[in-house]
Formats: structure tokens, sequence, C-alpha cells
């Protein structure tokens, strides 16, 4: 099963209880490439025990993706920013759903 979380990023899901968290690879122009079968592309970025742990990680790389570079306060600020948008998601997980 895939889980979409954004454009970007998705969560595949697979029978053993792995997550793998997936992130579109771009072009040149900023365009998804597709494959032969005329699918987006993907690359891997990690593999998670749980789908928290990989959507923490997936805030994480979200920064990265949007600054090379930041001072501490900044990043901390953005941090909060994406935590808070992904806050009602992850305490879901929390508390079993």
């Amino acid at each position: 099963m895939i889980v979409t979380i954004n454009e970007d990023y998705q969560v595949k899901v697979d029978n053993y209880a792995n997550y793998t968290l997936l992130k579109a690879v771009r072009n040149e122009s900023g365009a998804i490439k597709t494959g032969k079968d005329n699918l987006p592309m993907f690359t891997v970025k990690g593999y998670y025990s749980n789908m928290s742990r990989a959507l923490n990680a997936c805030i994480h790389l979200m920064l990265e993706d949007k600054y090379d570079v930041m001072e501490l306060t900044q990043y901390l600020d953005e941090l909060e920013r994406l935590e808070a948008k992904f806050r009602p998601v992850l305490k879901r997980f929390k508390e079993g759903d």
C-alpha cells in the first residue's frame, strides 16, 4: 500500500509492517520524472518501523528541501510550523488509530 503525504513524499507500507519513505525524483526544470511505465519515479529516503517515525523523518527532509542554510532559531520556527501541520495526524498514531 502507498500512503501519499504530498506531491513529493509518500510512504510505502509492506505486508511486514515496514514503512519506506519515498521522495519523488525531479528533473532540472522541477518536474517529477517518470519511468518507462510513465509512473512517477521515487527514491528511497529511509526505512522505519512505524508510520509516526516515517512522518517525523519526512518533516525534517521537507526542511532540507526548502533551505540549504538556516539560523538555529529559523530552523526551530520552521520545524514547529511543520510539526504543527502534522500534529493531528501524529496524535492519531500515538492514540493507536
